[in-house]
């Protein structure tokens, strides 16, 4: 339509349409029209509503990185239960870890054990670019991507902030052993000091011994403990100089009535199960072949 208006207009021009057609193109062609260009703050309407988006825009970027540096929206408490089937020392490291805050726009929290008597564990974000994903660590290091653990496996990298993102992953030993039986959750800041202290429980303690047996013996009618080992037959309450009783895991520490070639033999809660194992092996390293845990369920 327009290559057709153009074509009129040609020929209205050159006087085929009619003279009084040809007048008008004419007048057409002369006629200005006039031009009011914008006064005032007008003239910057549009500088003013890109400068407003502009500023929105980094105000919206400092609070999400302000929100990610402080990650106030995480969970400041997780509990953490291993399997102790592949790896019987992870049983350690199952308890509370609280949550650290680190510095920088990019920077990720660690979880830290709080029950350091047991482990001192951590988890932590691996930045490395190969990896970058949850790891964790047997000690607090800054170099976590090399001094790893264990690992979250996934098929893509972690982008999360959230280590609870990572709870239903499996996670592996850095030998590439899955570990089973892995748990994670939040706990609610104000039973803190319930799930992982020793504040008071619906009348009582966590830690209160007052209704502890003190001597536990083995049923002589029963298979007793597995293994070729001759365990002691009876337990008793261990004791510290001051005559509390001594307890892991916010159990108590039960040691056996005889004194064999490896020390005496303790029974006590590892995280996940009761463990029996002699004194003297657990004051040394752990080779290989060299198992001084016998788990029982």
């Amino acid at each position: 339509v327009s290559e057709l208006d153009e074509i009129v207009f040609l020929l209205s021009k050159a006087g085929y349409v009619g003279r009084k057609a040809e007048r008008l193109v004419k007048k057409i062609e002369k006629m200005k029209l006039p031009q009011r260009p914008p006064k005032g703050i007008l003239r910057h309407v549009h500088l003013f509503l890109y400068g407003l988006i502009m500023v929105a825009a980094f105000i919206a970027f400092a609070f999400i990185a302000h929100q990610q540096d402080s990650q106030d929206s995480l969970a400041d408490f997780v509990k953490v239960q291993f399997g102790d089937e592949v790896d019987p020392t992870l049983g350690l490291f199952s308890g509370c870890y609280e949550k650290q805050l680190k510095d920088g726009w990019d920077a990720r929290v660690r979880y830290v054990q709080t029950q350091s008597d047991r482990g001192k564990g951590n988890f932590e974000y691996c930045l490395d670019d190969g990896l970058q994903t949850w790891v964790f660590a047997t000690a607090q290091s800054e170099t976590a991507c090399k001094d790893k653990f264990a690992l979250r496996s996934a098929e893509e990298r972690s982008t999360s902030f959230d280590l609870l993102d990572a709870k239903g992953d499996q996670w592996l030993l850095q030998t590439g052993n899955a570990i089973s039986g892995f748990q994670l959750g939040e706990i609610d800041p104000s039973r803190f000091e319930i799930e992982c202290g020793t504040q008071s429980v619906e009348g009582g303690t966590a830690s209160s011994t007052e209704e502890l047996c003190p001597v536990m013996t083995v049923d002589v009618d029963a298979i007793g403990f597995s293994g070729s080992h001759d365990w002691s037959k009876t337990f008793v309450l261990l004791e510290n100089l001051n005559s509390e009783v001594v307890q892991f895991y916010q159990r108590p520490v039960f040691i056996g009535d005889s004194l064999g070639s490896e020390g005496y033999e303790l029974l006590f809660f590892a995280g996940r199960r009761w463990v029996l194992a002699s004194a003297t092996k657990l004051l040394t390293d752990k080779t290989e072949n060299d198992d001084p845990f016998n788990m029982e369920n």
